[in-house]
């Protein structure tokens, strides 16, 4: 992180714990943050690291945008969750949200999201990339647990992982929950976590849960990663083992994560597939 700067970083902040990790890191190494955040809770959680704090709701873009500029933030992170499912909920858009609303011809995540960035940087500002100050967040290939995935669930993460990806790419989700071979539940609009609760209550527990990231993954936003959450979850469910892509899916609150899988036997895996994906099934590398 560079220390040296003219003007404090805005940080947008969505939901979950990421937004306060960053901002809790940023302070420690004196790097000045002002933040909007979407709602109340996450500007409490926000207000002992930033120098300023202004609750904004996402539907409020152009005081979002006024904010920005009243307070001469020039570079800007995107953090946290929005749900998608507010596209699809009456709101009270402000007239700039509303123009842009209406412009969209898809709802798919990662078009919407590349709109927003593409009319930040219109506005002169430079939208930062997550892993640029987070990279520690994105564990390298290897076994993260005592536990070690059985041959059963390294069989499921072997044939499952290249469609996670493929339904990644294909804008559908990037979470995965195998058993026996097959694909028992595919992450949508729900998200993540209800994804998994839904795969374990299907699959009646003893499945494996694979998390991926988009080959073309812009890390200015959205970036995939599981947390305390998302253990807690699985082991609600019984489930056997996580796998998540290699370098490119961040854990939040690892030690937490580890300590609650170790405590339950869920085996957590980062697997870094050796191929490009949605050509051929990668191989596995558990090591």
């Amino acid at each position: 992180m560079n220390h040296d700067r003219e003007h404090p970083i805005g940080l947008i902040a969505g939901a979950g714990d990421i937004p306060v990790y960053f901002a809790r890191k940023a302070k420690e190494r004196g790097i000045p943050l002002i933040s909007v955040s979407f709602t109340e809770a996450i500007g409490e959680t926000l207000q002992p690291y930033v120098e300023q704090n202004f609750c904004i709701s996402p539907v409020k873009a152009g005081k979002i945008f006024s904010t920005l500029e009243a307070t001469h933030v020039r570079e800007v992170l995107i953090l946290g969750k929005v749900e998608k499912e507010m596209i699809f909920r009456p709101q009270m858009f402000d007239m700039f949200s509303l123009k842009f609303m209406m412009s969209l011809t898809t709802s798919q995540d990662k078009d919407i999201l590349t709109r927003i960035i593409e009319e930040v940087e219109k506005r002169g500002y430079t939208v930062l990339d997550q892993m640029d100050f987070m990279m520690e967040l994105y564990p390298p290939a290897g076994v993260l647990t005592r536990a070690k995935p059985s041959k059963k669930s390294l069989a499921d993460i072997e044939a499952g992982f290249a469609i996670a990806k493929y339904m990644a790419d294909q804008e559908i989700g990037q979470t995965l929950v195998m058993k026996d071979g097959t694909v028992i539940a595919v992450e949508a609009v729900e998200g993540t976590d209800r994804t998994l609760a839904r795969g374990c209550e299907l699959s009646q527990g003893e499945c494996t849960a694979i998390k991926v990231s988009r080959t073309d993954q812009d890390y200015r936003f959205d970036s995939p990663g599981i947390g305390p959450k998302t253990v807690e979850t699985l082991i609600a469910g019984n489930a056997a083992a996580l796998a998540i892509e290699a370098g490119r899916v961040m854990v939040i609150e690892r030690e937490k994560v580890v300590d609650m899988a170790d405590a339950a036997g869920l085996a957590i895996v980062s697997v870094q597939p050796p191929v490009p994906p949605s050509h051929s099934t990668p191989t596995l590398d558990a090591a």
